[in-house]
């Protein structure tokens, strides 16, 4: 029996893109009736509008006559390529939908810059990237770097849903994430003077940020150093971390402060097509993230099967993977953004702790309402971030059947009954008819139930869909069959074991730029309701 999911293969939405691009760094207050970029019946104001530059092309950034020349974060000293390797460093092009938001960089500036910095954002893939140059000397013993981003308002918001976790609760909002910085591979210390630092971070998308004025959200982050003497992700010890590690709230960074010991969950985030390669060796694989070896050879198949078939039909190849974004660029190799969940231990006596300069930062949230009261920078980019998120948890109808079959089976059914359409909502300043907008293609929500323990060892044990060990998670998801309809998902057993999972729905699509850009894939993961129903 086939599983219709209301939710099917290409979406379309209209409605207008806005993208401003200002010229100079001026005051201009600019009426939406009479702006064609602006929202509707509201009034825009830019208090300073950032100064823009081609990042793409420039040899060295805008910098005042005087102040030492500093190059782009992708090349030259100071660079990021030590840290996160040449593909995400090549990943910044506009034409695979980055798009400059902030920017503190500027040419015609009275004096030199302190501790500048500029975001780029991909309208595509949700992702935002801050690029903070150092010129402030200081100089601390450290080993590691923690960052983390904050909503600060009144509002409760969805926008940092999708940070520090595997899977998502859309009936949970976190204000808060906090994160450990991989360190750097080539061995030299992460604390430094006249050095780029990258901080990434997956927006969710909360169309509640467009009725909110600038004075009733903002966006904070900070940047700290710690040095701590041990950290094991999934009790085992790591040596070095190689790759990022975060978590809702701040709990890393109270823990580093305060040079405790904490252990709790916490989602290791790969970032780059490369970063599996650089966190295990050959052989006896030797992984740096705290899985089973197992588990980690089995992870590292799925990305090689996920980004293999980048140019193909994703929902058959992500096993192993709960929450990733293949994103589609101008250059050879997809890029890969994963996220799993692990145990993080911090350990040791703290030698050294403290704050960057000039952290923390807070700017206005892109796609809130700017008025003429507005004061410093403003969004460049003004049109909500985040590329898609559910409104509330979809619910899964679970039908446990208590009388044996004729084999002496017991069967228990997952049926999808939320009409996805409903509470899956996507961008529209991304998802639309224009030039610069894309379109969905290739989706599908499919039943994942978690199990508490591996359900294998009971004698009888059969199901439909698929075995998966995804992180710290056991879990049974939905198959789909070959034309790519969604199978019943049923679990039987040959004793009324009255298995009772958590359940929640893998959604995955393709978003298709309008303009012939390479396509991204996105693959999340939600909690679920579950509505019980027992047969005898």
């Amino acid at each position: 029996m086939k599983n219709k999911i209301t939710l099917r293969k290409t979406f379309f939405f209209l409605s207008s893109l806005l993208l401003l691009t200002p010229l100079g760094c001026k005051k201009e207050t600019i009426k939406s009736s009479n702006n064609k970029y602006a929202i509707p019946n509201t009034i825009s104001s830019y208090a300073v509008t950032p100064v823009t530059f081609d990042w793409e092309t420039v040899d060295w950034m805008p910098t005042p006559a005087g102040q030492a020349q500093i190059p782009p974060p992708w090349v030259g000293q100071g660079s990021i390529t030590s840290v996160y390797g040449i593909d995400v460093a090549n990943d910044h092009k506009a034409a695979d939908g980055w798009i400059l938001v902030y920017n503190t960089f500027d040419a015609n500036a009275s004096g030199s810059l302190t501790n500048p910095y500029f975001i780029l954002y991909n309208t595509y893939r949700g992702l935002m990237r801050i690029y903070l140059y150092t010129t402030t000397p200081f100089n601390y013993p450290s080993t590691y770097i923690v960052d983390g981003l904050k909503v600060v308002s009144n509002h409760s918001s969805s926008m940092l849903n999708f940070l520090g976790t595997d899977i998502v609760d859309p009936a949970q909002n976190q204000l808060s994430f906090s994160q450990i910085e991989p360190a750097p591979a080539d061995g030299s210390q992460p604390l430094a003077t006249n050095k780029w630092y990258m901080l990434q971070y997956e927006m969710a998308y909360d169309p509640q940020v467009t009725t909110l004025g600038y004075q009733d959200i903002q966006l904070s982050w900070f940047t700290n150093y710690n040095s701590v003497s041990t950290i094991s992700l999934g009790g085992t010890e790591t040596g070095t971390i190689k790759t990022a590690v975060g978590a809702p709230s701040d709990p890393l960074n109270t823990a580093l402060q305060n040079g405790g010991a904490v252990a709790g969950k916490a989602a290791v985030s790969f970032i780059g097509s490369q970063i599996l390669n650089n966190v295990s060796q050959t052989g006896d694989v030797n992984n740096k993230v705290g899985l089973p070896n197992v588990i980690f050879t089995k992870i590292k198949d799925a990305v090689s099967s996920a980004l293999g078939a980048a140019t193909g039909n994703i929902p058959g190849a992500i096993v192993g993977i709960f929450s990733a974004i293949i994103g589609g660029t101008s250059n050879s190799t997809p890029t890969m953004n994963l996220n799993l969940n692990s145990t993080i231990t911090l350990k040791g006596t703290q030698t050294s702790s403290g704050s960057f300069p000039s952290s923390p930062t807070s700017v206005y949230v892109p796609g809130s309402i700017i008025t003429s009261n507005a004061q410093n920078y403003i969004p460049l980019y003004n049109q909500p971030l985040g590329m898609f998120n559910l409104s509330a948890r979809p619910t899964v109808q679970i039908k446990r059947n208590h009388t044996p079959d004729g084999q002496g089976y017991y069967t228990t059914t997952y049926t999808l009954t939320t009409g996805m359409d409903q509470i899956l909502k996507f961008n529209p300043a991304v998802i639309n008819t224009s030039s610069t907008g894309a379109h969905i293609a290739n989706i599908n929500a499919l039943v994942v139930a978690i199990q508490n323990a591996d359900p294998t060892p009971y004698y009888g044990f059969q199901t439909t869909g698929n075995l998966e060990q995804v992180g710290t998670y056991t879990a049974i998801t939905q198959a789909l069959d070959d034309d790519d309809e969604p199978v019943t998902l049923q679990l039987q057993f040959q004793r009324d074991l009255n298995p009772n999972p958590q359940v929640a729905v893998r959604i995955s699509f393709d978003v298709i730029p309008n303009n012939g850009a390479p396509k991204s894939s996105i693959i999340k993961t939600f909690w679920a309701n579950s509505n019980i129903q027992d047969a005898y």
